[in-house]
């Protein structure tokens, strides 16, 4: 009986824990979404995919608070973080990403993330509900003898008053976005770079170099690296760069500006008064001072 009791409430723990990861996770990327442009190609980059995301673990989160459906709410439980496991494995191991994005702006390496999702899967299979099988039967079966539904309009409308403020907040938040055309008036805060759509017009970060550099750029034909010193991607390609002297670099103001790690010749700095975003590193020819090509790294 003793043994009985505790493994309940081990379960009941379990299923708390894995909420709070849920919604602590669903918290940070909403704050995160909420204050920075998505930057990145891909559906794990997309703006819409991640306020999906946040629905869903919002919505995953506060059901597992309120239990319903025990046995299919461990097996989606044990699926999903099965699920997260591989994503922060291809993260870690694929794209060699330094953090795993799941929890916002908070930085974790994403080899802890798959650690972590694989114990949970494990702590999950260990302390499953009381006398679960293994057979797709016995979950669906619990469907057809549930009857708590007032249960289940409190936890609706509880889902409902969380998400809906958040998911509105979300879609529209707005960034401005530097163009070939953009004219800044000094009230701007945060700037997206979108270089893609500045090929076949001026490079127009010129306005904000020095004399000496905007000489070079306007000559001949120019290979220019936009980096950021946060970004380890950044770091490694202007590594792979042997010539650098053939080479113009513009830096992202950043809280670390870590200099001495890049061993760059010289470079010049666009203006910290405003918050620059881009998908750093970003390689930009020019001729003549027009821009013929964009790439992510060196080719």
């Amino acid at each position: 009986m003793f043994g009985v009791e505790i493994k309940l409430k081990m379960e009941l723990f379990v299923r708390f824990f894995v909420a709070l990861i849920l919604l602590v996770a669903a918290g940070l990327k909403a704050h995160q979404l909420a204050t920075t442009p998505s930057l990145g190609d891909g559906l794990l980059h997309a703006r819409w995919f991640n306020i999906f995301v946040v629905e869903f673990e919002l919505f995953f989160g506060i059901w597992l608070i309120f239990g319903l459906l025990p046995k299919l709410s461990w097996l989606a439980s044990v699926g999903l973080f099965s699920m997260l496991s591989v994503i922060s494995f291809y993260k870690a191991a694929i794209l060699k990403e330094t953090s795993c994005g799941c929890f916002g702006a908070t930085e974790i390496n994403p080899w802890f993330t798959t650690v972590l999702d694989l114990m949970i899967v494990l702590i999950l299979v260990v302390f499953r509900p009381k006398e679960i099988i293994f057979k797709l039967q016995n979950f669906f079966m619990e469907l057809g003898n549930f009857k708590r539904f007032r249960l289940v309009i409190i936890f609706v409308l509880t889902w409902f008053l969380v998400t809906v403020p958040i998911t509105f907040i979300l879609v529209s938040a707005k960034f401005e976005t530097f163009t070939s055309n953009s004219v800044l008036n000094g009230h701007e805060k945060s700037i997206v770079i979108e270089p893609s759509q500045w090929i076949g017009k001026d490079f127009p970060l010129s306005q904000f170099l020095e004399d000496t550099v905007v000489d070079k750029v306007v000559k001949g034909e120019q290979n220019i690296v936009l980096f950021n010193f946060d970004c380890e991607e950044c770091k490694r390609v202007v590594e792979n760069i042997h010539n650098k002297s053939s080479y113009i670099f513009i830096a992202i103001p950043s809280e670390k500006n870590n200099k001495v790690l890049f061993d760059l010749p010289e470079y010049s700095m666009l203006p910290d008064k405003y918050q620059w975003w881009a998908d750093t590193p970003i390689i930009i020819v020019l001729e003549n001072g027009i821009v013929k090509k964009i790439s992510k790294g060196v080719e």
